[in-house]
C-alpha cells in the first residue's frame, strides 16, 4: 500500500489523488477523439468533463456524509475536510448524471448522445481510480481464506483488519472496470442505436459493483435492508442504475426501429 507517493515539505502527493487525476486525463482524450467523430465541440466537451469532475468530487462527499453522519455530527465542520478521506462513489455518479442532464439539455446536446461518447472513458476511469483506491487502502473487502487474499498496515484504513487476509475488492472493481471496458468498445463497433452503448455501460456496472459489494466490508449502519438478504444502499442504487441502463437501450432500438 503506498497512500502517499511522495513529499514535497508539508505537501503530500496521494496515489488516490493522482489515479483519479490519470483517470480524467486519459478520460478526456479517449472521449475528445470520439466526440470528434461526432462533430461535438471539443471546447464543451471539455466544460462538460470539468462539471462531471466536480460533481463527482462533491456528489462523492456529500453521499460519504450523509451515510456516516454519526462520524460529523459533533464536528460539522469535518464535513469540509475533503483531503482526510470519506467519498463514496454512488454519491458522485448520481449528482454526476444530473448535472451532466442540466448542462447538456440547456446546450441542446441530447444526453444520450454524450453519453454514449463517454462510456468507455467511463468504464476505464472505474479501472484506474479502483487501483487508487487499492494503493490508498480504502474501499477493502472482508475477510477471505482465497489464496489471494491481502493484508494491509494497521494505519490503513483497513487497519480494523491488520493480520488478516481480506478480498482484494479494489482490484476486483479495477478488473470489471477494464472488462466493461473491452466489451464496451467491442460493441460500439457494431454501430448500436443512440443511447444503447450508455444504456450498456450501466446494464454492465450495476450488476458488477452489486455483486462485488457482497465481499466488501461496510459499517453496519450501511445496511439498509437485513431480510431475506443483507444488502447496502450502494446496491439498492445499482438497481435503479441497472433499470436505466435497460430503459436507454430498449429505447435506443426502439426508436432506430421507427426508423427503418
Amino acid at each position: 500500500m503506498y497512500p502517499v507517493i511522495f513529499r514535497i515539505g508539508p505537501l503530500e502527493i496521494k496515489s488516490y489523488g493522482v489515479m483519479l487525476a490519470i483517470s480524467f486525463l486519459v478520460g478526456f482524450l479517449i472521449a475528445r477523439n470520439r466526440a470528434n467523430r461526432r462533430n461535438i465541440d471539443q471546447g464543451l466537451l471539455l466544460d462538460l468533463c470539468f462539471y462531471i469532475l466536480l460533481s463527482a468530487i462533491i456528489g462523492s462527499r456529500a453521499f460519504y456524509v450523509i451515510t456516516h453522519w454519526g462520524q460529523y455530527a459533533d464536528s460539522p465542520l469535518a464535513v469540509l475536510s475533503i483531503w482526510e478521506g470519506g467519498l463514496s462513489m454512488m454519491g458522485g455518479i448520481l449528482l454526476s448524471l444530473t448535472v451532466s442532464w442540466l448542462f447538456l439539455k440547456k446546450k441542446g446536446i441530447p444526453f444520450t448522445l454524450m453519453g454514449d461518447i463517454l462510456a468507455p472513458s467511463i468504464a476505464l476511469g472505474v479501472m484506474l481510480t479502483r487501483i487508487g483506491c487499492f494503493l490508498y487502502g480504502c474501499c477493502y473487502g472482508l475477510p477471505t481464506d482465497l489464496p489471494w487474499g491481502v493484508q494491509f498496515p494497521p494505519d490503513s484504513a483497513a487497519g480494523s483488519h491488520f493480520g488478516v487476509h481480506i478480498h482484494p475488492a479494489q482490484l476486483y472493481a479495477s478488473g470489471y472496470g477494464l472488462l466493461i471496458f473491452g466489451i464496451l468498445n467491442l460493441y460500439d463497433r457494431f454501430a448500436p442505436p443512440q443511447g444503447a452503448l450508455f444504456g450498456a455501460l450501466l446494464a454492465l456496472y450495476a450488476p458488477a459493483r452489486f455483486t462485488l459489494d457482497f465481499f466488501r466490508y461496510y459499517e453496519p449502519d450501511q445496511y439498509v435492508l437485513h431480510s431475506p438478504v443483507m444488502l447496502t444502499n450502494n446496491q439498492l442504487i445499482c438497481a435503479v442504475l441497472f433499470v436505466m441502463g435497460v430503459i436507454f437501450i430498449s429505447s435506443g432500438y426502439r426508436k432506430k426501429g421507427g426508423r427503418t
